[in-house]
C-alpha cells in the first residue's frame, strides 16, 4: 500500500453516476479533494495496459456511433449536456470522503432521447468538464472519459433494446429505464474497481462490495429522474427540460443541508470509534502482559514446589509438556480455555503438597496408613487453594481429580469414566509415563517402551482408552523428550 507521501491523490468517477472519490495513499485510504498530493503518480504497466484497452473500446464506440446522430437531436443533446455538466460541478462532498453528484440524470436522459450515438458524444465531454480546474492526473481523466463512454453507451443500448425507441412514451419506459441504468451501474463501478484492484493488487470483490455496492440506489433514483427529464422534453421541448431540471437542484441543496447537519455527528462518532479502538488495543496489551505475569508466577511457584521435593525435580514441567502434546491429538483447541486449564492444572497438580508435612514427603521408607491418608489429602488441599482464584478455577478441577482412575478406584472422590475431567484423564497417563521413565531413589528409570507397555496394559482400568490411543500416537515424540531429560539429569549429577 502506498503512503500519502508516495502516492498522489486519484479521483475516481463511476461512469457518470455522480460518485467521485479522492484518495491519498491507496484505494482503502480515502482523503478529501483538498488534500491532493503534488507527487507525480506513475501507474504500473498493467494499469496502463488496462486503461489503453478501455480507451480503444471507447474510441471504437465513437467511430461506430457518433456519426449516426440525427441533426434534429442536437438541440436536446447540447441542452442536456450542459445540464449534466452543471449537475457534475455542483455535487455534494459527503463526510469529507465522497463527492456525490447528479450528472447521470442528464446523461441518462441523453441516452434515452438520442440513443447510443448521443451518449457516445456527451459522455466524454461531461467527464472532461467535471475535472476542469481539478488536480487529477492525465491517466485519471483519460480513464474517466473512456469509462463514461462505455457505461452510458451500455445503458442506452439496453434501454433501446427493451423500449425500442426513445422518441415516444410507452409502457416499456419504466422497465427499460431500470434495466438501462442497471447496465450503466454494472459497467461504471466495475471498471473503476478493476483499475483499483490492478493498480494496488487488492481483491476485486471485497473492494467492490466496500466502495461501490452501496451506490446502486442512487443510480436507480437518478436513472428514473433521467427518464422523467426525457419525458418532459418530449412533452414540452427544451422549456420542459429547463423546468424539470430544477427538482434535482433542489434535491442537491436539501441533501447538502442534511449532510452539513449530520457530518459533525459522523466525525464525532468516528473519533469515538478511534478512541475505543486505541483503548481496546491497550486492554489487549495489558491482558497479554497480565497473562505473562500469571504464567511467570505459576512457574515460580512450581519451581519452589520442586525445590521442596528433590525426588521429583522438573516433574511438573515435563508432565505439562506431555499433557499438551497428547491433548493436540484429542482435538483440544490450542490456546482455548480448556487448553489453558490443562496446562496450568498439570503444572500445579501437586500444589496441595504444601499442606503435607516434610517428614512424610521425604520419608525414605514406606508410609504408614496414617501418613498415607495425610498424603492423599493433597488433591483436596490444592483444589481448596485454587478454586476461588478466577483464572485458576478450571485448573483447580484438574488438580482435584489428578489421582482419580478411569475405573473409579482412585481418590479423593472415586470418580469414574467421563466424571473425571478430560484434563485429569490426560494428566494421569502423562504423569504415569514421566514417573516410570524418571529415576527415583528406590529404583532406576524404566525404558520408555516398558512404560508404554505398562500404560497399555492398564488401559480401561486406570487409564481412559481414548487418551491411551492419543498417547500412542505421540509416544515416539514423548520417548525422545524423556530420553533427553534423563541424559541432562545424569549430566548434572556427574
Amino acid at each position: 500500500m502506498k503512503t500519502a507521501e508516495a502516492a498522489s491523490a486519484k479521483i475516481l468517477h463511476t461512469g457518470g453516476a455522480g460518485l467521485r472519490e479522492a484518495a491519498a495513499g491507496g484505494p482503502l485510504e480515502r482523503a478529501p479533494i483538498a488534500l491532493v498530493d503534488e507527487t507525480p503518480h506513475r501507474v504500473n504497466f498493467r494499469s496502463r495496459a488496462y486503461i489503453a484497452l478501455l480507451v480503444a473500446a471507447a474510441l471504437t464506440c465513437e467511430v461506430l456511433l457518433a456519426w449516426r446522430l440525427p441533426t434534429d437531436h442536437w438541440p436536446a443533446l447540447l441542452t442536456l449536456t450542459a445540464i449534466a455538466i452543471l449537475y457534475e460541478r455542483v455535487g455534494v462532498q459527503i463526510y469529507d470522503k465522497t463527492h456525490l453528484s447528479a450528472g447521470v440524470v442528464g446523461l441518462f436522459a441523453i441516452a434515452i432521447l438520442t440513443g447510443p450515438s448521443g451518449a457516445v458524444i456527451a459522455a466524454p465531454i461531461v467527464a472532461l468538464a467535471a475535472e476542469v480546474f481539478t488536480e487529477s492526473r492525465w491517466h485519471t481523466r483519460v480513464f474517466d472519459m473512456a469509462n463514461y463512454v462505455l457505461a452510458n453507451v451500455a445503458g442506452a443500448a439496453v434501454f433501446y433494446a427493451i423500449a425500442g425507441t426513445g422518441n415516444e412514451l410507452s409502457a416499456w419506459w419504466i422497465p427499460a429505464a431500470v434495466a438501462g441504468i442497471g447496465a450503466n451501474y454494472a459497467i461504471g463501478p466495475s471498471l473503476v474497481a478493476t483499475w483499483v484492484s490492478i493498480e494496488y493488487r487488492e481483491p476485486w470483490l471485497p473492494l467492490w462490495r466496500e466502495k461501490y455496492s452501496w451506490i446502486f440506489p442512487y443510480y436507480l433514483v437518478f436513472g428514473l429522474l433521467g427518464a422523467a427529464l426525457a419525458a418532459a422534453y418530449l412533452a414540452l421541448g427544451i422549456p420542459g427540460i429547463l423546468a424539470f431540471a430544477a427538482p434535482p437542484f433542489m434535491m442537491r441543496f436539501a441533501f447538502a443541508q442534511y449532510v452539513s447537519k449530520t457530518e459533525q455527528t459522523v466525525m464525532e462518532l468516528k473519533q469515538k470509534n478511534a478512541e475505543l479502538q486505541t483503548a481496546n488495543e491497550s486492554i489487549l496489551e495489558m491482558t497479554r502482559q497480565l497473562t505473562e505475569t500469571y504464567d511467570g508466577t505459576l512457574e515460580a511457584l512450581v519451581l519452589a514446589l520442586d525445590a521442596r521435593d528433590h525426588e521429583t525435580r522438573g516433574h511438573s514441567f515435563r508432565v505439562a509438556q506431555y499433557v499438551m502434546t497428547t491433548a493436540r491429538h484429542l482435538n483440544v483447541e490450542e490456546n482455548s480455555q480448556e487448553w489453558i486449564d490443562m496446562q496450568r492444572g498439570a503444572l500445579l497438580h501437586d500444589v496441595g503438597k504444601i499442606g503435607v508435612p516434610d517428614y512424610i514427603l521425604h520419608k525414605p521408607g514406606p508410609l504408614t496408613q496414617e501418613e498415607w491418608n495425610d498424603m492423599k489429602r493433597h488433591p483436596h488441599i490444592g483444589h481448596e487453594m485454587l478454586r476461588d482464584i478466577s483464572f485458576l478455577s478450571g485448573a483447580a478441577e484438574i488438580v482435584h481429580c489428578h489421582h482419580e482412575r478411569f475405573d473409579g478406584k482412585g481418590y479423593p472422590r472415586g470418580l469414574a469414566g467421563d466424571e473425571v475431567p478430560l484434563g485429569a484423564r490426560v494428566f494421569a497417563v502423562a504423569d504415569a509415563f514421566d514417573a516410570m521413565t524418571s529415576d527415583r531413589p528406590y529404583r532406576k528409570a524404566l525404558l520408555p517402551e516398558m512404560a508404554r507397555d505398562e500404560i497399555v496394559r492398564h488401559s480401561g482400568t486406570q487409564f481412559d482408552p481414548e487418551v491411551v490411543q492419543a498417547f500412542l500416537l505421540v509416544y515416539d515424540q514423548l520417548a525422545r523428550k524423556a530420553a533427553a531429560e534423563r541424559k541432562e539429569e545424569h549430566a548434572r549429577a556427574a
